[in-house]
């Protein structure tokens, strides 16, 4: 097996055809540049150096080896030196993924922080669906993603997942259709969502789990964070899928969607109910929906998180630039969602 060391000492005799000035370059003794060299040629079976006590000349095999080594050993190099500079640097595009408009305006406010800091870092927008969980940035669609903890758990992310501070929690509200009884109430408790039919995101491959008894259909189930809310209050809480029942019966078939336009659509047309964020009630309301609050539920928290593998200075900087942004506005989805077009409130 040839050594790096090797192979950088063989290209630069080559460059220079000369031991001594070599030697020089390298830092090493003239020696070791001859005897690494006789190595070299064991190795191939054959000189790769015509030398006398006047000239080093190439023989025709060191000759090619030299041609064919050279722009690979240099590509070599390149490829350390540009991911070098991007570990170490901001500069460069990163590509961050988000959840629904209000999101969006905020990964937006993020960017620009982040760009009067660092102007030559470029932030590319990546809309995810309900489904996708953190599968973006393992099929490396996006470098890092803003998400719930509904979505995605702290306690169920992969050891491979870097997370972020929680950047700002919501309450929960219930979107219900305008025509729906509880649309009528000032709020409804969490024990009571398993008396209605709760819409649930259309199943993804890594959400569906296979039933036990062998023909049945997968069914989708709630990540941790949803599990808490749709079934508080009940002694088989953890277990509990969405659209239950209560006392233990089993409920109809839940309506699924796979956007958030086919979700607003069936809840406005009294299909089902789902939980929302606060933020919904005022970026997407709509004359056919109605935002209940829900009392005794866990918050959405909301943080940055990405691959540890992949973590650098840009992501460090843009979670830095989305922390100080929360602080300066303690509401951002809503703030960003009151706030005029082109403002910076």
């Amino acid at each position: 097996m040839v050594e790096r060391r090797e192979i950088e000492i063989f290209l630069t005799v080559g460059e220079e055809l000369h031991f001594g000035r070599s030697a020089e370059r390298l830092h090493v003794s003239v020696a070791m540049v001859s005897k690494t060299v006789r190595k070299l040629e064991r190795s191939v079976g054959a000189a790769l150096f015509e030398r006398t006590s006047r000239r080093v000349a190439f023989t025709a095999i060191g000759r090619r080896l030299f041609e064919d080594l050279k722009p690979a050993h240099q590509a070599v190099l390149d490829a350390f030196a540009r991911a070098v500079a991007a570990g170490r640097g901001v500069d460069g595009v990163l590509r961050v993924g988000f959840l629904g408009t209000a999101t969006a305006e905020f990964v937006v406010r993020a960017a620009e922080l982040l760009r009067t800091r660092h102007p030559g870092c470029e932030v590319r927008l990546h809309e995810s669906r309900f489904t996708d969980g953190t599968a973006p940035l393992r099929d490396d669609v996006i470098d890092v993603l803003l998400i719930d903890n509904f979505a995605a758990p702290l306690s169920t992310l992969a050891p491979e997942h870097g997370a972020g501070p929680v950047l700002f929690r919501e309450a929960p509200m219930l979107a219900v259709s305008a025509r729906h009884p509880l649309a009528r109430r000032e709020a409804v408790d969490v024990a009571e969502l398993a008396r209605y039919e709760v819409l649930r995101p259309r199943a993804a491959a890594e959400q569906a789990v296979r039933a036990s008894t062998p023909g049945q259909a997968a069914r989708w189930v709630a990540p941790e964070g949803a599990e808490r809310l749709f079934a508080a209050g009940r002694a088989d809480a953890p277990s509990f899928p969405l659209g239950g029942a209560p006392g233990g019966r089993a409920a109809g078939r839940s309506t699924e969607f796979g956007s958030v336009q086919e979700m607003w659509a069936l809840v406005g047309a009294g299909h089902g109910v789902f939980p929302v964020p606060t933020h919904a009630s005022v970026y997407d309301a709509r004359p056919d929906v109605a935002f209940v609050p829900v009392e005794g539920a866990p918050a959405y928290e909301w943080r940055l998180v990405w691959l540890a593998a992949a973590d650098n200075n840009r992501v460090r900087a843009f979670s830095e630039a989305a922390c100080d942004y929360v602080a300066a506005h303690p509401d951002p989805l809503t703030a960003t969602a009151r706030a005029p077009r082109g403002s910076r409130a």
